[in-house]
């Protein structure tokens, strides 16, 4: 007899082997699927389907595995690139966790809702040999790339060409790209662990402490591309330990005259930026030690510091302040003889109004009236024109009344007592007063322009054969410049002289020259000119010109301890004479006497 189960106990058996069957296959089609992910984001399957539509944004990483759906985005040496016709962008991390949208892809877009990285690295540089971008065509849909809470630490170096900085740095913050449209970065939190700050990789700054939070907001315009000129807004307070300021040599060049050392200090910055520019509220402080400066044989050395400022002085006009303060100021010379100046302070206002597109600035410059200087130390520069036996002068700023104008708190005036020297055989006194235009002042690392300086000479008086008595000229240099290595002033000169006492000495010093020159010179008002140029080796004269009434002169001379070397040509009324200096003798010349100084050709500087 053969038993028959029911139907119900028939159907049994066949469901419970399905279940495991279903439960098989299922595991292996995720098994497949986890498999194919990983594959694809080792074999680069997705970034090329990101290159397939934009070669100015590209993702990159070396290894990379995803449990998915369940567990995290791993990548090692992740990179994210960005160009375009102006600049290149690079951020670099050494690992990255990441929870991804992997749906998310299908449509471009890059949808990160957490990232924590380790190792980073931003650098960006300006693009070259980039062609403009295309317009896209009518379909185009831009990637877009949303990083939202990112928290990235130990970012080893964030390189912005000739500045960077190195150490250790965490930052939070978020990033979303939409191709051809915008930038935007946010960062509510930047901490600096430990650090420095380069510049050309020389060490500038050590970061005791660091603080900030920035947005960057870039937008993209079809004419001029991703705009950053007011791209970005920040807060930063920052103390840092400022290297001493060595690394400058560098910059200034091999065989440059100027040279500095030492001013280490400590800096205490609190920067507000807003579209690209200073806020209000920003200010820097910085405290630094003796700073050493060799400007040709001149040394000075000088604790320093410097405040800086920006402020809104009404809701339409901003102000901003700088000072930079020297005190006190140690000068010496090439022989150890010196002087000291209490306190140099240069201070620029700057003032904008809404309707104003530039800052206009307000310079002013205090000095301190020196201690006096001992002019001896001159002689090993200018022994061979003048060699100094006794005097000294003293720099100060011109003191500036309050109905002054701004201009004149730019002068320095160099006043000397009397000055005992001698030029060869002879005996010279004689006081000095400069008054130098700061405004006119600059510096191109070898040489120091001194142009809109005036000079006074009073109480000249000499014991030659032709004595000079108690006169005095005033000379302006509409053109200056002092070279510091070797050092050697030229400039050219005017001058209205009351008398012409100096060119009656000049002129009838010699024994074969006749007397009689000494009461015609004496001429009242006689305008001149030239170019004069006093190194080492004496003073030198060219283009001299000098015209009264009934009177010119016109020549070069060359003065070398003493001697005179050179060619003058003097008109006086009817009378026009030549006259040759010559080491150790004088010759003069009546006949001809154009003709003759034709043929002396004026010799260049040395």
């Amino acid at each position: 007899m053969t038993l028959i189960p029911p139907p119900a106990v028939q159907d049994t058996a066949p469901r419970k082997k399905r279940w495991p069957r279903a439960v098989a296959w299922t595991l292996g089609a995720l098994v497949v699927l986890e498999v194919s992910i990983n594959v694809a984001l080792n074999v680069g399957a997705v970034q090329a389907i990101m290159r397939q539509s934009t070669s100015r944004t590209e993702l990159a990483w070396k290894r990379a595995w995803w449990l998915w759906p369940f567990g995290q985005l791993h990548l090692r040496d992740f990179t994210l690139t960005q160009q375009n016709q102006n600049q290149w962008w690079q951020v670099n991390m050494d690992a990255l966790e990441a929870n991804v949208s992997l749906t998310a892809l299908l449509r471009k877009r890059v949808d990160v809702q957490r990232i924590d990285g380790h190792g980073a690295r931003f650098r960006i540089e300006p693009s070259f040999g980039i062609e403009k971008e295309p317009p896209p065509g009518p379909d185009y849909r831009p990637w877009v790339i949303q990083l939202a809470d990112v928290t990235v630490h130990e970012v080893r170096e964030l390189d912005f060409g000739r500045v960077r900085f190195v150490g250790n740095l965490d930052v939070q913050g978020s990033l979303d790209i939409k191709g051809r449209e915008r930038i935007h970065v946010e960062t509510p939190s930047i901490r600096v662990v430990s650090g420095a700050m380069e510049f050309d990789r020389k060490p500038v700054t050590r970061l005791e402490r660091l603080e900030a939070k920035a947005q960057l907001e870039v937008p993209f315009t079809e004419d001029q591309g991703w705009d950053l000129s007011r791209a970005l807004s920040a807060q930063v307070t920052s103390q840092m330990e400022l290297l001493p300021l060595d690394w400058l040599n560098e910059h200034l060049g091999s065989n440059n005259a100027v040279s500095v050392k030492g001013g280490e200090g400590k800096v205490d910055l609190d920067l507000h930026l807003k579209d690209g520019g200073l806020a209000d509220d920003s200010r820097i402080d910085v405290q630094g030690q003796e700073l050493n400066v060799r400007a040709g044989p001149i040394r000075a050395r000088a604790p320093w510091a410097l405040k800086a400022s920006l402020t809104s002085e009404s809701p339409d006009t901003r102000k901003g302040t700088a000072t930079l303060t020297f005190a006190p100021v140690r000068v010496s010379g090439p022989e150890g003889t010196g002087a000291e100046v209490p306190e140099i302070t240069i201070t620029v206002l700057a003032r904008r109004s809404a309707e104003q597109s530039d800052w206009e600035l307000e310079p002013d410059l205090r000095v301190a009236r020196s201690r006096p200087l001992d002019l001896r130390m001159l002689n090993p520069w200018l022994a061979r024109t003048m060699e100094i036996d006794s005097g000294f002068m003293t720099v100060q700023s011109r003191e500036r009344s309050k109905s002054a104008k701004a201009q004149d708190s730019l002068r320095l005036s160099v006043d000397s007592d009397l000055v005992s020297g001698r030029m060869g055989s002879v005996k010279v006194l004689l006081r000095a007063e400069a008054d130098v235009d700061a405004r006119n002042m600059s510096w191109d690392t070898k040489s120091l322009t001194l142009t809109g300086t005036t000079l006074r000479l009073t109480n000249v008086s000499t014991n030659g054969p032709v004595p000079i008595r108690a006169w005095s000229g005033v000379f302006t240099l509409p053109q200056a410049r002092l070279s510091l290595s070797p050092t050697v002033l030229s400039a050219r000169f005017a001058s209205k002289l009351t008398d012409t006492q100096p060119v009656a000495a000049l002129l009838t010093s010699a024994k074969n020259l006749p007397r009689f020159l000494t009461s015609l010179l004496n001429i009242r008002d006689v305008t001149v000119t030239g170019r004069v140029q006093i190194d080492e080796g004496g003073l030198q004269l060219r283009e001299l010109q000098a015209e009264g009434e009934g009177f010119s002169l016109r020549g070069h001379l060359d003065l070398a301890g003493g001697e005179l070397q050179g060619a003058l040509l003097a008109t006086l009324g009817a009378l026009t004479g030549g006259i040759e200096f010559k080491p150790g003798r004088q010759d003069l010349h009546l006949l001809n006497a154009k003709q003759w100084f034709a043929k002396q050709p004026e010799p260049p500087f040395r």
